[in-house]
């Protein structure tokens, strides 16, 4: 049987094999639009669709620094939860504090969701710069023992560096999805303007160069209003794909190595049975950190976010609580 070790290290190396795929992914996107520009040209330049894959690549990387940095900040503003600090609630602190020194990481940030949906979740860049969140449901349904048994199982997601790269490709995501719908507006808005030159442009038997221009724009605005649809369609849901391809072994991973912080894995197994008999919908389900939750949310219909559901991020609550009371010999 893998000791917990072992499958951190699988963890990692998986994590690996995922930003590799999403380095693939931008590139090919970047590719394949400008090879769409090249054939535009006569000749074609094929420099064009390399020069795009670059471009894609720089501004990927840019962006990801950016919100890799302030991941924190996005994550909780994201979930309308704000930092607690330990006179607001010495009991939390004093949990998160002991488990932080079993774990041998910094104590990190804490904050508070105001949502009555029982859930919790961790992000950050590294254990140095981590935050944990719990919404204020959880924190009035549970005990110190069960309450325990799940800032542990967050705690472990800082411990094993689940959380960097959560904010990578929460991060990369995120851009894909940003630069299709802005390669949509941006298509939509040169059609619109390829349309006025020709209510508005001159007429006259000399303006072919005026035509020319009003043709060209309107090709250019169609390309990359298709390139951007093409982006949603199908550059979107693979890159939510490869964030989520390592979700369902991060969250199991997480509740085994909470247990071998507490050594008691029924406060884990009673948290998670609460959250099991638990309908309460999330305000805001479909925040960007919804991923990241300990339990899939529910929204307002009492449905999991469709972009969770289908890619089934978290193993059933039933299968996770039965592995935890094997532990107990059960």
């Amino acid at each position: 049987m893998e000791t917990i070790n072992q499958q951190v290290k699988q963890n990692q190396i998986r994590t690996w094999w995922v930003l590799v795929g999403f380095v693939f992914l931008i590139a090919v996107i970047g590719f394949l639009l400008g090879l769409i520009f090249a054939y535009q040209s006569d000749p074609i330049d094929l420099k064009i669709p390399l020069y795009t894959a670059a471009g894609f690549l720089i501004g990927a990387a840019i962006y990801t620094l950016f919100v890799y940095l302030s991941v924190t900040n996005i994550l909780m503003k994201s979930s309308n939860a704000h930092q607690l600090q330990e006179s607001d609630d010495p009991t939390l602190f004093n949990i998160v504090s002991d488990l932080s020194m079993a774990a041998n990481i910094p104590m990190p940030d804490i904050y508070l969701m105001d949502e009555k949906a029982p859930n919790a979740f961790a992000t950050g860049r590294d254990p140095e710069h981590a935050a944990v969140a719990v919404t204020s449901g959880l924190r009035q349904m549970m005990n110190r023992e069960e309450l325990e048994g799940v800032l542990a199982h967050e705690i472990s997601h800082i411990k094993n560096y689940d959380i960097r790269v959560s904010s990578i490709t929460v991060a990369l995501t995120t851009f894909i999805a940003g630069a299709g719908a802005v390669m949509i507006i941006a298509g939509i808005s040169m059609i619109r303007g390829g349309n006025w030159m020709g209510i508005f442009g001159d007429r006259d038997d000399d303006s072919k160069d005026s035509r020319y221009l009003w043709i060209a724009v309107l090709t250019f605005g169609f390309i990359v209003w298709l390139g951007g649809w093409i982006i949603k369609i199908i550059g979107v849901p693979i890159a939510q794909i490869m964030q989520f391809a390592v979700s369902r072994q991060r969250e199991s991973l997480a509740d085994v190595s909470g247990v071998n912080l507490t050594r008691d894995p029924q406060g884990l197994i009673d948290a998670l049975e609460l959250l099991k008999d638990d309908s309460t919908p999330m305000k805001n389900a479909e925040a960007k950190g919804a991923a990241l939750y300990i339990n899939e949310p529910t929204n307002k219909h009492g449905k999991t976010p469709f972009i969770v559901k289908m890619f089934d991020t978290h193993p059933p609550l039933d299968e996770r609580i039965a592995r935890l009371k094997r532990l107990l010999g059960e």
